[in-house]
């Protein structure tokens, strides 16, 4: 919910919206671009599985960069999206790591 909250303070335009290009995947285009849901929703799977088993972990992580180079390819998030997007979650499964 704090990314979709960030998300509509920030309200960044898409890059296919700002470029005036066809999207890769239809959709009905909001300004809310920064921060990426989905590399940040990826990365703290990614995170939550580290502290399970490393080797699982790693293999998430992995996942989630796909997933964060993916969503730059299809024109949907900035690079910068994504990165904002992996810091807050790698961010939060550290503090969430010490908490537990």
């Amino acid at each position: 919910m704090g990314i979709t909250l960030l998300r509509i303070a920030i309200r960044e335009e898409r890059p296919y919206v700002q470029y005036g290009v066809a999207p890769v995947f239809e959709k009905d285009s909001k300004p809310d671009s920064m921060p990426s849901r989905h590399t940040a929703s990826a990365f703290i799977i990614a995170m939550t599985m580290l502290q399970f088993n490393m080797w699982a972990g790693i293999l998430y992580l992995f996942i989630a960069v796909m997933i964060s180079v993916s969503r730059v390819c299809a024109g949907v998030h900035y690079v910068r999206d994504v990165i904002v997007g992996a810091l807050i979650a790698i961010l939060c499964g550290i503090v969430f790591l010490f908490l537990i």
